[in-house]
Protein backbone atom coordinates (compact mmCIF):
# COMPACT_ATOMS: atom_id res chain seq x y z
CA UNK A 1 0.00 0.00 0.00
CA UNK A 2 1.23 3.70 -0.63
CA UNK A 3 2.19 5.42 2.07
CA UNK A 4 3.11 9.39 2.76
CA UNK A 5 3.92 10.98 6.08
CA UNK A 6 3.55 14.97 5.85
CA UNK A 7 5.31 16.73 8.73
CA UNK A 8 4.39 19.72 9.10
CA UNK A 9 6.89 22.87 9.14
CA UNK A 10 7.62 26.27 9.48
CA UNK A 11 10.17 28.77 8.13
CA UNK A 12 12.84 28.99 10.96
CA UNK A 13 12.20 32.36 11.22
CA UNK A 14 13.51 34.37 14.47
CA UNK A 15 9.74 35.71 16.23
CA UNK A 16 8.10 33.15 13.92
CA UNK A 17 8.21 29.89 15.24
CA UNK A 18 9.25 28.38 19.12
CA UNK A 19 7.37 31.83 20.51
CA UNK A 20 6.50 30.23 23.57
CA UNK A 21 10.50 29.55 24.91
CA UNK A 22 10.78 33.26 24.95
CA UNK A 23 11.71 35.35 26.56
CA UNK A 24 13.91 32.62 28.53
CA UNK A 25 15.94 31.92 24.74
CA UNK A 26 16.23 34.75 22.26
CA UNK A 27 14.20 34.85 19.14
CA UNK A 28 17.39 33.90 17.32
CA UNK A 29 17.95 30.86 19.76
CA UNK A 30 14.45 29.46 19.20
CA UNK A 31 14.47 30.11 15.28
CA UNK A 32 18.11 27.92 15.52
CA UNK A 33 16.31 25.47 18.07
CA UNK A 34 13.50 25.22 15.41
CA UNK A 35 15.69 24.72 13.06
CA UNK A 36 17.75 21.83 14.50
CA UNK A 37 14.72 19.76 15.16
CA UNK A 38 13.52 19.79 11.83
CA UNK A 39 16.66 19.18 10.20
CA UNK A 40 17.07 15.88 12.94
CA UNK A 41 13.41 14.83 12.31
CA UNK A 42 13.66 14.78 8.59
CA UNK A 43 16.67 13.50 8.91
CA UNK A 44 15.87 10.25 11.04
CA UNK A 45 12.56 9.81 8.73
CA UNK A 46 15.06 9.14 5.95
CA UNK A 47 15.35 5.85 7.59
CA UNK A 48 11.95 4.41 7.16
CA UNK A 49 11.52 2.55 3.89
CA UNK A 50 8.36 2.40 1.79
CA UNK A 51 7.07 5.61 2.65
CA UNK A 52 7.11 9.00 0.70
CA UNK A 53 7.99 12.16 3.38
CA UNK A 54 6.40 15.35 2.48
CA UNK A 55 7.08 18.49 3.95
CA UNK A 56 3.99 21.16 4.40
CA UNK A 57 5.44 24.50 4.17
CA UNK A 58 4.17 27.47 5.50
CA UNK A 59 4.81 30.51 4.72
CA UNK A 60 4.45 30.32 1.30
CA UNK A 61 7.60 32.35 0.18
CA UNK A 62 9.20 30.22 2.85
CA UNK A 63 9.82 27.34 -0.07
CA UNK A 64 13.48 28.04 -1.24
CA UNK A 65 14.93 28.76 2.38
CA UNK A 66 13.35 25.02 3.43
CA UNK A 67 14.67 23.23 0.15
CA UNK A 68 17.83 24.65 0.58
CA UNK A 69 17.61 23.14 4.33
CA UNK A 70 16.02 20.06 3.95
CA UNK A 71 17.08 19.13 0.37
CA UNK A 72 15.06 18.11 -2.49
CA UNK A 73 14.33 14.09 -0.68
CA UNK A 74 11.01 15.04 0.63
CA UNK A 75 8.10 16.37 -1.55
CA UNK A 76 6.73 19.91 -0.91
CA UNK A 77 3.47 21.15 -0.44
CA UNK A 78 1.98 24.75 0.95
CA UNK A 79 -0.33 24.77 4.07
CA UNK A 80 -3.71 26.14 3.03
CA UNK A 81 -6.48 27.37 4.93
CA UNK A 82 -7.47 29.42 7.79
CA UNK A 83 -6.66 27.69 11.13
CA UNK A 84 -4.70 24.30 11.71
CA UNK A 85 -7.59 21.97 10.92
CA UNK A 86 -8.07 23.60 7.96
CA UNK A 87 -4.47 22.90 6.90
CA UNK A 88 -4.75 19.74 8.05
CA UNK A 89 -8.18 18.45 5.75
CA UNK A 90 -6.29 19.93 2.89
CA UNK A 91 -3.08 18.08 3.34
CA UNK A 92 -5.31 14.96 4.18
CA UNK A 93 -7.14 15.32 0.95
CA UNK A 94 -3.77 16.32 -1.49
CA UNK A 95 -2.68 13.06 -0.37
CA UNK A 96 -5.94 11.16 -1.17
CA UNK A 97 -6.19 12.79 -4.15
CA UNK A 98 -2.34 11.92 -5.04
CA UNK A 99 -3.51 7.82 -4.51
CA UNK A 100 -1.78 7.35 -0.70
CA UNK A 101 -3.87 4.43 0.83
CA UNK A 102 -2.29 5.35 4.35
CA UNK A 103 -1.59 8.97 5.22
CA UNK A 104 0.28 10.20 8.81
CA UNK A 105 0.42 13.42 9.58
CA UNK A 106 3.06 14.85 12.05
CA UNK A 107 4.67 17.94 13.45
CA UNK A 108 8.20 19.00 14.44
CA UNK A 109 8.49 19.26 17.67
CA UNK A 110 9.30 15.92 18.62
CA UNK A 111 12.97 15.10 17.64
CA UNK A 112 13.20 11.77 19.76
CA UNK A 113 9.34 10.48 18.89
CA UNK A 114 10.99 6.70 17.60
CA UNK A 115 10.70 5.68 14.38
CA UNK A 116 8.92 2.41 15.81
CA UNK A 117 5.94 4.40 16.72
CA UNK A 118 5.80 5.78 12.82
CA UNK A 119 5.86 2.23 11.86
CA UNK A 120 3.00 1.02 14.40
CA UNK A 121 0.50 3.55 13.32
CA UNK A 122 1.14 2.30 9.74
CA UNK A 123 0.34 -1.67 10.43
CA UNK A 124 -2.49 0.25 13.00
CA UNK A 125 -3.85 1.64 9.71
CA UNK A 126 -4.61 -2.09 7.94
CA UNK A 127 -7.29 -3.09 10.03
CA UNK A 128 -8.32 0.95 11.83
CA UNK A 129 -9.72 4.13 10.16
CA UNK A 130 -7.68 6.32 12.62
CA UNK A 131 -4.51 6.39 14.17
CA UNK A 132 -3.96 8.81 17.32
CA UNK A 133 -0.43 9.60 18.74
CA UNK A 134 -1.46 11.35 21.96
CA UNK A 135 0.92 13.45 23.40
CA UNK A 136 1.51 14.87 27.27
CA UNK A 137 0.27 18.37 26.86
CA UNK A 138 -3.22 17.14 25.40
CA UNK A 139 -2.78 17.22 21.95
CA UNK A 140 -1.49 14.66 19.66
CA UNK A 141 1.73 14.15 18.06
CA UNK A 142 0.81 12.01 15.31
CA UNK A 143 -2.64 11.39 13.64
CA UNK A 144 -3.33 8.76 10.57
CA UNK A 145 -5.63 7.53 8.34
CA UNK A 146 -6.86 4.95 5.84
CA UNK A 147 -8.17 6.56 2.85
CA UNK A 148 -11.13 3.51 2.99
CA UNK A 149 -13.40 5.28 5.05
CA UNK A 150 -11.80 8.87 4.66
CA UNK A 151 -15.02 10.43 3.20
CA UNK A 152 -16.80 10.08 6.51
CA UNK A 153 -13.93 11.11 8.53
CA UNK A 154 -12.50 14.27 6.91
CA UNK A 155 -13.27 17.12 7.31
CA UNK A 156 -15.01 16.35 10.42
CA UNK A 157 -12.83 14.97 13.22
CA UNK A 158 -10.21 18.69 12.53
CA UNK A 159 -13.86 20.59 12.89
CA UNK A 160 -15.08 22.84 16.18
CA UNK A 161 -11.41 21.73 17.82
CA UNK A 162 -9.77 24.58 20.35
CA UNK A 163 -6.66 24.51 19.03
CA UNK A 164 -3.16 24.80 20.60
CA UNK A 165 -5.16 24.04 24.29
CA UNK A 166 -4.95 20.47 26.56
CA UNK A 167 -8.71 20.24 25.21
CA UNK A 168 -6.98 18.89 21.50
CA UNK A 169 -6.85 15.35 22.07
CA UNK A 170 -10.16 15.13 24.05
CA UNK A 171 -12.15 17.01 21.69
CA UNK A 172 -10.87 15.23 18.39
CA UNK A 173 -11.58 11.94 20.32
CA UNK A 174 -15.32 13.53 20.56
CA UNK A 175 -15.45 14.06 16.82
CA UNK A 176 -14.46 10.56 15.53
CA UNK A 177 -16.87 9.10 17.88
CA UNK A 178 -19.42 11.21 15.98
CA UNK A 179 -17.94 9.61 12.33
CA UNK A 180 -18.24 5.71 13.66
CA UNK A 181 -14.54 5.04 13.04
CA UNK A 182 -12.28 2.65 14.48
CA UNK A 183 -9.30 4.10 15.47
CA UNK A 184 -6.82 2.93 17.89
CA UNK A 185 -3.81 5.20 20.22
CA UNK A 186 -0.07 5.07 19.84
CA UNK A 187 1.79 5.17 23.33
CA UNK A 188 1.88 8.67 24.38
CA UNK A 189 4.96 10.95 24.21
CA UNK A 190 5.92 14.53 24.09
CA UNK A 191 6.36 17.94 22.39
CA UNK A 192 8.90 20.78 23.33
CA UNK A 193 6.78 24.15 23.45
CA UNK A 194 8.05 25.49 26.70
CA UNK A 195 11.12 26.45 28.78
CA UNK A 196 10.13 23.74 31.18
CA UNK A 197 10.45 21.07 28.21
CA UNK A 198 14.06 22.16 27.11
CA UNK A 199 16.04 20.60 30.21
CA UNK A 200 13.94 17.42 30.02
CA UNK A 201 14.81 17.30 26.59
CA UNK A 202 18.59 17.62 27.14
CA UNK A 203 18.33 14.54 30.13
CA UNK A 204 16.91 12.89 27.82
CA UNK A 205 19.15 12.81 24.81
CA UNK A 206 21.94 12.19 26.75
CA UNK A 207 20.18 9.24 28.87
CA UNK A 208 19.70 8.07 25.26
CA UNK A 209 23.40 8.13 24.36
CA UNK A 210 24.31 6.36 27.71
CA UNK A 211 21.80 3.71 27.87
CA UNK A 212 21.93 2.84 24.10
CA UNK A 213 25.38 4.05 22.85
CA UNK A 214 23.73 6.39 20.02
CA UNK A 215 23.35 9.92 19.11
CA UNK A 216 20.10 11.21 18.65
CA UNK A 217 18.79 14.24 17.32
CA UNK A 218 22.64 15.37 17.49
CA UNK A 219 21.88 18.87 16.07
CA UNK A 220 19.23 19.32 18.57
CA UNK A 221 21.57 18.15 21.35
CA UNK A 222 24.48 20.28 20.51
CA UNK A 223 22.48 23.18 19.96
CA UNK A 224 20.64 22.58 23.55
CA UNK A 225 24.12 22.22 25.80
CA UNK A 226 24.96 25.71 24.48
CA UNK A 227 21.92 27.14 25.35
CA UNK A 228 21.93 25.70 28.76
CA UNK A 229 25.38 26.35 29.33
CA UNK A 230 25.04 29.92 28.87
CA UNK A 231 22.14 30.15 31.52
Amino acid sequence: MNTCLIVFAKNPVPNQVKTRLLPKLSPEQAASLYRAFLLDWCEALTKLTNIDVVVAYTPPEGLPDLQELIGNNVIYIPQEGNDLGERLTSATQWAAKNGYDKILLVGSDSPTLPLSYISQAIDVLDSRDIVIGPSMDGGYYLIGFSTHNLAMIIPCVFEEIVWSTAHVLQQTLERIRTTGAKFMLLPPWYDIDTPEDLSFLHAHLSAIRLAEGTVQAIRTEKLLIEILKED
